[in-house]
């Protein structure tokens, strides 16, 4: 098929243009005259009027044939592989440098990709002007000043606006486009010509007409010089008036805007950064209607000594001081603390890289912290290369100018309080993977001998090459940290440096260079520059060690395909990812995600005889290690063994492969205590969310041509203020229709309507007792968190009989005086009826926990912690089902919830403890009154694999490698 791009301009005699000019015709672009085109098509369907009229007297008209050619049949959104950006070729950040050559002709680097096609991509936003306009769009219809909802009757505001959400979270602009002139023909037929003339060709223009717009009203756009990343605010120079990187007296001069045929018109920039004040966005936030009261539950939290739970109970919580009362900064209500995230991806195939600047409210409740619709997205920082060092100050800077602006306070209107109240905000970490971090931070890159942003050691060189020496696993806590004094010091030196070899020198001397996150005044950069525990751990280590151990010669292809098929037979929870014939094809295209399975789960059963005993049991340091730095809270105790392990690791990793394999990514394991005992447990902030949100980023369409960094914004932007736009704009037009407006708040994002949990009964951390505490006498009837009561509300109804039904009557006669059977004569106090709710499955805390009964029995297999012979042991079992059943206690209902759970048999020998995996008869134990289980009791997940011969049951064996339990705090 052709993939030429169509720019033509055709005379189209719809009956539309016809209305408006009789007998000429319009001229559109070819993107309208097809629009035009399918909607006439769509008339002449359902109404039999001619579709098309010429001014020459024939009547029809042949859509271009031209256009379907022109449609690539590759419509594929693109993959994200789970490659890392800032990885070279050796497994190793690289400082991706970004500088253009001196002789930049910013014309060579325009976006222009002759393969793209405009329909599959359709090009949404262009710039005239500095003024954001819709193609076609503003001459296509008359949009009135007043929204057009006020006009329209409740079933015409549900389609629109159901539409526009629909596009928004599932599909094409393309198809959106075409239901679009399908569903305007049929409002015609019944809502009258008049409405139908008015309604929008396209999905952009529909945004607009209901409203949607208001969301990205707000944005600021900036060129960006394409040499040295200075940005203006539009219409802004023609060129780039920022001093020379040679330091040498002159300027950049780059040309910022492309060059017009009009001598009265400016032209585009040729780089567009898009800024979002954070203001506003926070003005948003604080209009929902339980945002003030979510950000002071932490204040009420339960709090266990000792115990890190949430970034609450780390040091650097507390450590902000409000100069005007000398209290903490988060005491004051309104007080947000943010974390910064700044990262680059590849939207195309093209090796374009796009940057993104994300901020978090901590403030939140971790279940709500990390929600799409919670995520601030402050800019999108054009590529095509991420840009070098310091320049990046240059985006930095109107965030730095809110954030010291809100750490004074501004007053805006809230839901709570509509006339205004004063709000405030603070910068608390910034968590990005490490090369980007570095950036940020104002820090030098890997490979210089000042590597490490957290300490004052000098990396020396390896006699005779050029290659650092980063080995050694103890750290001087007491004298060899940096400090934010030295560090503030260096920085201002670096500044005030008028020359490059005086910073250049500054820079080898002391790591450091200047960021404009120096300008804040309380933070810590060298505290407060996290190392993040998904890039340091799995995608750094985890993936460095199998590189090592091939080019040692410990795996072999053979080994591969071998590790494959055992993988392949591991039963595994949900969420854990499935390795698919990544194994076996050298771990290619590995994901973070990926890379932390095959380290928690996978490696310590697969490599279990590959490799020599030596590398495997330090391999297991390296796993016990992320295993406890994994979990949802963590203590002192379990610092100190981690850090611990991780220091054994790479002490003997020295030893057994030779100083030259210990990186700068694995000397940062050796921080990792820092960083926890600062902001608590690494669950609270590893990026992976951060890395979904940029796979939200890339659905977006574009024409890969021009502006695409605008698209990203506006369309990401929508997709977390969809819920805002109903709520404040739409919900009253919608006022008594509430099937509607669930409706359309379920397609805007809300996945249930909220349950109303008892927070004065339930306690977290009292249910976390439950399942961690095998002394406590559990009945059952405890409360439970509000998801799992959300997915027990409505199951099959069914009555017990025989064996389940005497094992629930003798559960309840060991908690409760004068519980007597159905069956019995003379009744006691307290009858146990046979009915009951049954459940294929449910979920705590947003792990789904399936049973044999599922669709899929993934998820069905269980521990729980039992009192045996006076010690703790851990039973593994497969739940069958799960149910609820109500008992009568003094008149009063209760309602009590269980796991029907059968348990495997105990296994003498075995073979993988030094792998931290239990081996247990492939058979159940006859069923006793342990088999009623209240869910509460449930430890965690597990996923298991059969071992050995299976056809004896006598001998048949599975593995069991134990999960960590996902806890709310």
């Amino acid at each position: 098929m052709s993939n030429i791009i169509d720019t033509r301009s055709y005379l189209c005699f719809c009956p539309l243009c016809q209305q408006r000019n009789p007998g000429i015709g319009f001229i559109v672009s070819g993107r309208t005259y097809r629009a035009h085109q399918n909607a006439a098509i769509i008339n002449e369907a359902t109404t039999g009027d001619p579709s098309v009229e010429r001014n020459d007297g024939d009547t029809r008209m042949d859509i271009d044939n031209n256009y379907y050619d022109a449609v690539n049949d590759n419509n594929v959104a693109d993959y994200d592989y789970g490659y890392d950006e800032d990885y070279n070729d050796e497994g190793e950040y690289a400082d991706v440098d970004g500088l253009l050559p001196e002789q930049f002709d910013p014309r060579e680097d325009e976006e222009h990709n002759v393969d793209s096609d405009e329909e599959i991509r359709p090009a949404i936003d262009i710039e005239f002007d500095g003024t954001i306009v819709d193609d076609n769009e503003a001459h296509e219809i008359n949009i009135p000043t007043s929204s057009p909802l006020d006009h329209l009757q409740h079933p015409l505001i549900y389609i629109f606006v159901f539409l526009v959400l629909f596009q928004i979270n599932h599909i094409s602009e393309r198809i959106a486009n075409t239901l679009i002139s399908f569903i305007s023909v049929l409002i015609g037929s019944f809502a009258g010509e008049e409405i139908r003339q008015c309604i929008p060709h396209s999905i952009a223009g529909m945004k607009k007409w209901i409203g949607l717009d208001y969301l990205t009203e707000d944005l600021q756009m900036y060129s960006a010089c394409p040499t040295c990343h200075a940005i203006y605010p539009l219409p802004g120079p023609q060129n780039c008036t920022n001093p020379s990187r040679r330091m040498n007296g002159t300027l950049c001069d780059t040309p910022l805007l492309k060059s017009t045929a009009s001598s009265n018109n400016r032209g585009n920039p040729y780089k567009k950064y898009a800024y979002y004040p954070l203001e506003d966005s926070l003005k948003r936030l604080f209009m929902r209607e339980n945002f003030e009261e979510k950000i002071e539950q932490w204040k009420s939290r339960s709090m266990e000594p000792g115990l890190f739970n949430d970034v609450y109970d780390g040091m650097m919580w507390y450590d902000l001081f409000d100069p005007s009362t000398g209290l903490p900064f988060v005491e004051t209500p309104r007080s947000l603390m943010l974390t910064l995230n700044i990262d680059w991806f590849a939207p195309f195939d093209s090796g374009y890289s796009c940057g993104v600047i994300y901020l978090v409210c901590n403030n939140l409740p971790r279940a709500d912290r990390f929600k799409i619709e919670n995520v601030i997205l402050v800019g999108v920082m054009p590529g095509p290369k991420e840009p070098s060092t310091y320049e990046i100050n240059s985006y930095l800077e109107p965030l730095v100018d809110s954030l010291l602006r809100l750490f004074n306070g501004i007053t805006i209107p809230t839901y709570q309080e509509p006339n205004g109240t004063l709000i405030r905000a603070a910068l608390l970490n910034i968590a990005c993977d490490i090369p980007a971090a570095r950036k940020v931070g104002g820090f030098t890159s890997h490979n210089s001998t000042r590597a490490c942003h957290k300490c004052t050691r000098e990396f020396v060189v390896f006699p005779g090459t050029s290659n650092l020496d980063y080995s050694g696993n103890i750290i001087d806590r007491e004298h060899g940290l940096r400090t934010r004094a030295s560090n503030a010091s260096a920085a201002a030196q670096w500044l005030e440096a008028r020359t490059q070899a005086a910073r250049t020198r500054i820079e080898r001397e002391t790591g450091t260079r200047w960021s404009q996150i120096h300008r804040l005044p309380y933070f810590d950069l060298v505290r407060s520059v996290l190392i993040d525990p998904m890039h340091n751990l799995f995608l750094g280590t985890a993936d460095r060690m199998v590189r090592i151990w091939r080019e040692h010669g410990l795996l072999t292809n053979a080994d591969g395909f071998d590790m494959q098929k055992l993988a392949d037979g591991i039963v595994l929870p949900p969420g854990v990812p499935s390795l698919n014939r990544k194994i076996e094809r050298k771990f290619g295209f590995m994901t973070a995600a990926d890379w932390k399975a095959w380290c928690l789960v996978y490696s310590p059963f697969v490599l279990k005889n590959k490799l020599p005993p030596a590398h495997l049991n330090n391999w297991m340091n390296f796993v016990d290690a992320c295993r406890i730095l994994s979990k949802t809270s963590i203590t002192y105790q379990e610092i100190d063994d981690a850090d611990r392990l991780l220091k054994e690791f790479v002490g003997r990793c020295c030893s057994l492969y030779g100083p030259e394999c210990i990186t700068p990514n694995m000397h940062l394991h050796l921080h990792l205590r820092e960083t926890i005992e600062d902001f608590s447990t690494i669950y609270t902030y590893w990026l992976f969310s951060f890395e979904r949100y940029n796979g939200f980023m890339k659905d977006a369409e574009t024409n890969q041509k021009d502006s695409f960094e605008l698209t990203f914004m506006k369309r990401f932007i929508e997709k977390t203020g969809a819920l805002d736009f109903i709520r404040t704009r739409i919900s009253s037009r919608l006022a008594g229709r509430p099937q509607e407006l669930e409706v359309l708040l379920k397609i805007a994002g809300q996945s249930h309507m909220p349950y109303q949990q008892n927070h004065t009964q339930y306690n977290p951390l009292t249910f976390n007792q439950l399942s961690s505490d095998p002394t406590i006498d559990v009945i059952g009837s405890e409360p439970l968190p509000a998801d799992t009561l959300l997915s027990m509300t409505e199951g099959q109804k069914t009555r017990f009989n025989g064996q389940s039904y005497e094992l629930l009557l003798e559960h309840y006669q060991q908690h409760y005086d004068g519980v007597y059977s159905i069956l019995q004569q003379t009744p006691g106090r307290i009858c146990c009826y046979n009915e009951a709710e049954k459940f294929r499955s449910i979920e705590i805390f947003g792990q789904q926990y399936r049973s044999a009964s599922s669709k899929s029995i993934r998820g069905s297999h269980i521990q729980a912690l039992f009192l045996q012979h006076g010690d703790v042991v851990a039973w593994t079992g497969q739940v069958q089902y799960y149910f609820r059943h109500v008992l009568v206690v003094d008149r009063v209902p209760k309602q009590h919830y269980f796991a029907y759970v059968r348990w495997y048999r105990t296994e003498a020998g075995q073979r993988f403890e030094q792998e931290g995996l239990e081996e247990w008869r492939n058979r159940f134990m006859a069923d006793d009154r342990h088999s009623i289980l209240p869910v509460h009791r449930i430890s965690s997940q597990v996923a298991i694999v059969a071992y050995g011969p299976q056809g004896n049951p006598n001998t048949s064996k599975i593995v069991v490698i134990p999960m960590t339990r996902r806890i709310e705090v």
